[in-house]
């Protein structure tokens, strides 16, 4: 009989594993690329890094807030990679898009590579509550030649958003591609 209760018992945990359900996976996206191709030969590198994060996005599920205080995190979404690393990749390719004689250079880069200038950002919140997508990000300009700030701005912004991961994942790319915007204009003021 225990042989059979624990057989039993063994089925129903291979067969409840066999059904869970799916893990529905999301990215940031850029901006579309610009309709004409882009051949320019590249006269400015331009590093971004690091990038900081608060504590509660460090992770790989979708972030919801059910009110100001409370996170809500749902099993099955998640980010297709780690969010500081989408947030790096979609500003990278939104900032080059803007200036195709640009290259972007991610932190950290090597010490004999060292691009000129550097945007470095803090995420401080990065939620959607009560039907808004809203960032709370500071980002600084740097010369990486003698370490001062060209330029510091604080980045707060908000946006409509549905409840759905992918309707939050168009919001945030919508965001970072407004910051990138930002971004783009105080590199142009420091050539």
């Amino acid at each position: 009989m225990m042989r059979i209760t624990l057989l039993l018992v063994l089925v129903s945990v291979i067969y409840g594993c066999q059904q869970s359900p799916r893990k529905n996976i999301y990215l940031l996206s850029a901006d579309p690329v610009p309709a004409a191709e882009q051949h320019a030969a590249i006269n400015q590198v331009i590093g971004l890094g690091p990038i900081s994060l608060a504590d509660y996005l460090q992770r790989s599920s979708i972030v919801r807030n059910k009110d100001a205080n409370r996170l809500q995190l749902v099993d099955i979404e998640h980010w297709g990679e780690p969010l500081d690393k989408g947030i790096s990749r979609v500003l990278a390719i939104n900032l080059m898009n803007k200036n195709p004689q640009r290259v972007i250079e991610n932190f950290p880069w090597r010490s004999y590579a060292t691009p000129d200038y550097s945007l470095r950002i803090t995420v401080y919140d990065l939620q959607v509550i009560h039907g808004e997508a809203s960032i709370n990000a500071n980002w600084k300009l740097m010369s990486n030649d003698n370490k001062k700030i060209i330029h510091q701005q604080h980045f707060v912004r908000r946006i409509a958003c549905g409840n759905s991961a992918a309707e939050i994942a168009k919001a945030y790319s919508e965001l970072f591609a407004e910051l990138a915007t930002e971004m783009d204009k105080a590199i142009a003021l420091a050539e």
